[in-house]
């Protein structure tokens, strides 16, 4: 009488077995496993080496419109190299933009107190947008302080900082094959799954970058230097990070080989 009930434990509503989730799983690596994995890894680095100098000239082609459009005086270039085996691309943006005046360290000043009054004053159920605006000011407020006492030691312009960041998230993309291979390919999907999903984050960066750096050329045309350590800190790098952790995580709900079976 109380064997069909145990097994009722391990039943889902539609009547399938409750496999136990793989976080609380021993992963069995086998040889065949690893090879798969270094080998896709290594055929889809191979496959964004070819396309990382048309990605470069697409991005330049990207800036070059949108700079029109925002009303921006800059130009770009294309700085191409030739490698042994590939060809990379990258665009060059020359823009301008100015260190804070008086003014406007001070209006910076005022609002970044504002919004540190108002990151004090929300709700319990509101403490993760809390301590991300006490992040924001605290990193804002050194930026006003550097730029108020020593602004003349800034090392970098608006240009450096594209090229910067444009490089850096080249650097990123073509890094994610090898990532997936450590962490993503050595579980058990089907190979269609796992270059999917690297796809799509690959193809979502690739969209994402130059865009994402537009709105950093435009604060900053706009307004001065001062946001650039702001926007580097939480608003460069960082996201592009939390965008692969959500598609890693996306990806990783998904069922493998054996859940297909018992389905």
């Amino acid at each position: 009488m109380h064997q069909p009930i145990s097994m009722l434990r391990r039943r889902g509503y539609h009547g399938q077995a409750i496999l136990r989730h793989r976080a609380f799983q021993k992963l069995q690596l086998k040889v065949w496993n690893l090879i798969s994995s270094a080998a896709t890894a290594f055929v889809l680095t191979l496959a964004w080496l070819f396309l990382r100098a048309p990605v470069g000239r697409l991005w330049g082609a990207i800036f070059q419109v949108w700079l029109e459009w925002m009303r921006l005086p800059g130009a770009v270039t294309i700085a191409e190299s030739e490698g042994t085996y590939f060809r990379s691309a990258m665009p060059q943006v020359s823009i301008a933009a100015a260190l804070p005046d008086g003014a406007m360290l001070m209006s910076v000043a005022v609002v970044t107190l504002g919004t540190l009054y108002i990151s004090l004053r929300l709700s319990g159920w509101l403490m993760p947008l809390s301590y991300f605006l006490r992040v924001v000011c605290f990193i804002q407020s050194t930026a006003i302080l550097f730029f108020a006492v020593t602004p003349q030691y800034f090392p970098h312009t608006l240009s450096t900082y594209l090229s910067m960041m444009l490089d850096s998230t080249i650097g990123f993309i073509s890094a994610i094959p090898a990532i997936m291979g450590f962490t993503f390919y050595i579980f058990d999907f089907r190979l269609r799954r796992k270059v999917l999903l690297t796809a799509l984050i690959m193809a979502h960066l690739v969209i994402l970058t130059p865009l994402q750096y537009l709105i950093h050329a435009y604060v900053m045309a706009k307004g001065s230097l001062l946001f650039m350590p702001l926007l580097y800190t939480m608003f460069g790098l960082l996201p592009q990070v939390a965008l692969f952790i959500a598609f890693y995580s996306w990806g990783l709900s998904w069922p493998g080989r054996d859940e297909e079976m018992h389905q």
